[in-house]
């Protein structure tokens, strides 16, 4: 007789997981009292935002089932222009991975290197914090993981290994940012106060934060380089790394190889110089990612039917986590159509009012961390809490550099486990990892993220940070 195996709980597919939380939020619109707040005009920014002393409910209106059905649709057709830009970010990287060039010169440089070859980790992660600091690199850090995944593979890692250097060396630098315009600099316009004004204590946050986050991933990636066997993947259908396990293990690096490279670098270098410098955006990264990917196949030897297979065979992977986003972004729709945004911060918005300045502006942080799983926009994050936050940090005696901070720290964190953030649930899509696993890795850095974040406010308003 076979031995059945025994049946353990099993986290569904991530769409199912997005699915069942789409009918938790309908649900809600019937039991939450719908409410809403005047928008007017912010005369430091231009932009819409709440009358933070005009809340009042409304009529209820609750999701239909026609609603319910639609809000896929309009989850996606908000963020079409990031999901076109994933999959053809993705179909680009394709043609580069087919070259080889990016798997001959990791495979040389880690045999050179021998043991030492960790050290490239933590360059690779501080590359990322910048640009995640600077806001550069935030949903098109989902086509790099590709990239991490050839680094993990080469370096005989998981593809955990993979995610966490790429998404976390990004999102380190996101989180805690000193300067990133799509959150820091428009919340301080709606608080009113100077532009990038207290960036020597967010700096220092920023540097922190990174710093552990590295040291984190490093003890990850050296344990299971010793013992494959302690990596969260293991004995999984994960474990792996498909395509990438069967490629030829003898590498040589050519001159080809290297013009390749200076290519593909040299145009994201390019981007990134642009972006800082002269605002571009997405639009200019996939036409520098285009021309880059064609030239270096050609220069490979590709002919134009490989290039383009490869391109094709690229955003086909892509998919799974590009339509993640905007499936994702369908709750906020339901919670935005249902009217019950505006209720669920109001009424986490009284009880701050008579607790001691340190607490609540440490409430002011928790609250936003939980009020980010319904809006994971930042932007749109700021436009509904900054109102709210910046009057009531002058009630409860805090600055309002303080109510920047429990924005912005609220905002970051928790992107990095929440299944409604559709750059997250892209990333690990494109990376092959299942959510339950990557939540056990992410959740004790999360927490100790807090733990910093919490400090951080509460010396702020020890120090009356302004």
């Amino acid at each position: 007789m076979k031995e059945k195996k025994k049946k353990g709980f099993k986290l569904p597919d991530t769409y199912v997981l997005v699915a069942i939380m789409l009918i938790v939020m309908a649900a809600l619109t019937y039991i939450v009292p719908a409410g809403t707040y005047d928008m007017v005009t912010s005369e430091a920014t231009g932009k819409q935002v709440v009358d933070p002393n005009s809340f009042h409910y409304v009529q209820r209106t609750p999701t239909t089932i026609l609603q319910f059905l639609m809000a896929f649709y309009t989850g996606l057709n908000k963020n079409y222009s990031t999901i076109f830009f994933v999959t053809l970010i993705g179909g680009y990287f394709k043609i580069v991975n087919e070259t080889g060039a990016i798997t001959n010169g990791l495979a040389v440089a880690i045999k050179r290197l021998k043991d030492k070859a960790l050290i490239a980790i933590p360059i690779v992660m501080l590359c990322f914090a910048f640009l995640g600091a600077t806001g550069v690199l935030i949903n098109p850090v989902v086509a790099f993981i590709p990239i991490g995944l050839v680094v993990a593979q080469q370096m005989k890692m998981d593809r955990i290994s993979a995610m966490a250097i790429i998404y976390l060396g990004c999102f380190a630098g996101w989180c805690t940012s000193f300067m990133a315009a799509g959150s820091v600099q428009i919340a301080q316009q709606i608080a009113e106060i100077p532009v990038l004004s207290g960036i020597g204590l967010r700096f220092i946050v920023t540097s922190i934060v990174t710093v552990v986050t590295i040291i984190y991933v490093l003890r990850y990636c050296r344990k299971i380089r010793l013992d494959n066997s302690k990596s969260i993947l293991y004995g999984t259908e994960y474990a792996g790394f498909g395509e990438l396990d069967e490629m030829e293990q003898e590498h040589s690096f050519s001159k080809k190889d290297v013009l390749i490279l200076v290519i593909v670098f040299g145009s994201l270098a390019f981007y990134v110089w642009g972006a800082v410098t002269k605002g571009w955006g997405q639009e200019y990264m996939a036409a520098y990612m285009l021309a880059a990917s064609v030239i270096s196949g050609f220069i490979a030897g590709m002919s134009a039917d490989e290039i383009s297979r490869a391109f094709m065979k690229g955003c086909r992977e892509m998919a799974y986590g590009a339509i993640l986003i905007g499936f994702a972004s369908a709750i906020s729709v339901l919670l935005t159509d249902g009217n019950i945004i505006h209720t669920i911060i109001y009424a986490a918005s009284l009880p701050l009012k008579v607790l001691p300045q340190a607490l609540a502006a440490v409430a002011m942080f928790y609250i936003n961390l939980v009020f980010n799983f319904f809006v994971s926009s930042a932007s749109g994050q700021a436009a509904i809490v900054m109102p709210i936050m910046t009057p009531l940090a002058d009630v409860i005696g805090v600055t309002r550099q303080v109510a920047v901070l429990a924005y912005q720290y609220g905002d970051g964190l928790s992107n990095t486990i929440i299944p409604t953030s559709g750059v997250l649930m892209a990333a690990l899509g494109v990376a092959g990892v299942p959510f339950s696993k990557w939540l056990k890795f992410q959740v004790p850095l999360f927490l100790i993220w807090t733990a910093i974040c919490t400090v951080a406010i509460i010396v702020a308003v020890m120090i009356g940070y302004h």
